[in-house]
């Protein structure tokens, strides 16, 4: 979405990815997953501002390089796989050039840029971060469903290793939009994407735990929530649900408290609203089965 919408305004954009299968679809003129309106964009920039690329040598070289790849949980562990994180710097480092900028979107756990992107970036160019080439984290923030007006819409939040990064990228995000939130740190600006989410994935487990707690004592907890929220804009509790609104609100949590765990601190909150999101789960599986 990000790669569309910066062609659509007129960037010259080259889009590289690992998947042989999603290369595959894009060259065909079919985008690899449904967004509204991306179809579309998508079609009027394809072999125009828009190219499908095997690497960023020669032509395909280019001024400022976004990192938007997964960083995966291990089931288990739940720690995060920063594999294709390493594998998308190490790509990028081996074409740098003197002057270039690198964007990181993937969220990741707190000073991952700083101690794992830039360590690779400076090994494979032989560049120094900050003085010969700029680096700056810029969290992907939209919703499925609204990508394309948010990237427009919401404040980009942009933390750089110097603030003559920082100026650098917001530049470049002030052709996409007016609204940019400068933050100090490559880690505030990480730290900003994990914030949203576990906000709300906090906000989804006081919900849950309403429901429980309301099924217990044998209240409708929907005419509660109801009647709690009606008129009253200072506190808006969301409906329980045994799902928490995608795959980042499950994921990025853990990421929250392993960064915060390797600070020497246990953050309970969001641990718990993690088990309590667990519980409801299995609390409707055994309504449900129970009929």
């Amino acid at each position: 979405t990000l790669a569309v919408t910066f062609a659509d305004i007129g960037f010259k954009v080259r889009g590289l990815d690992s998947d042989a299968q999603v290369i595959n679809l894009l060259n065909s003129g079919r985008p690899h997953f449904f967004e509204q309106g991306l179809e579309q964009i998508f079609k009027d920039n394809f072999k125009n501002n828009l190219n499908i690329v095997e690497n960023f040598k020669a032509e395909n070289n280019c001024d400022a390089y976004f990192i938007a790849v997964g960083t995966p949980l291990d089931k288990k562990t739940k720690k995060p796989d920063l594999r294709h994180i390493k594998s998308a710097a190490e790509n990028i480092g081996g074409v740098l050039k003197f002057g270039d900028a690198v964007i990181l979107r993937s969220t990741v756990p707190i000073g991952t840029t700083r101690k794992v992107v830039i360590p690779i970036l400076e090994k494979k160019s032989g560049f120094k971060a900050g003085t010969d080439f700029f680096v700056a984290f810029a969290p992907e923030r939209t919703v499925e469903g609204k990508a394309l007006e948010e990237l427009k819409k919401l404040p980009q939040v942009i933390g750089g290793i110097n603030w003559t990064s920082v100026d650098l990228v917001a530049n470049i995000f002030n052709h996409l939009t007016h609204s940019v939130v400068l933050v100090d740190s490559l880690e505030e600006a990480e730290m900003v994407k994990l914030v949203n989410n576990v906000y709300r994935d906090v906000t989804f487990a006081f919900a849950n735990e309403l429901a429980l707690v309301c099924h217990k004592l044998n209240i409708d907890t929907r005419r509660v929530i109801e009647a709690a929220n009606r008129g009253y804009d200072r506190g808006q509790v969301p409906w329980p649900s045994p799902g928490v609104g995608g795959v980042c609100l499950e994921k990025d949590p853990f990421l929250f408290i392993g960064s915060a765990q390797a600070a020497k601190y246990t953050p309970k909150l969001a641990q718990n609203a993690r088990a309590i999101s667990g519980l409801i789960v299995d609390f409707v599986a055994a309504e449900v089965s129970s009929f």
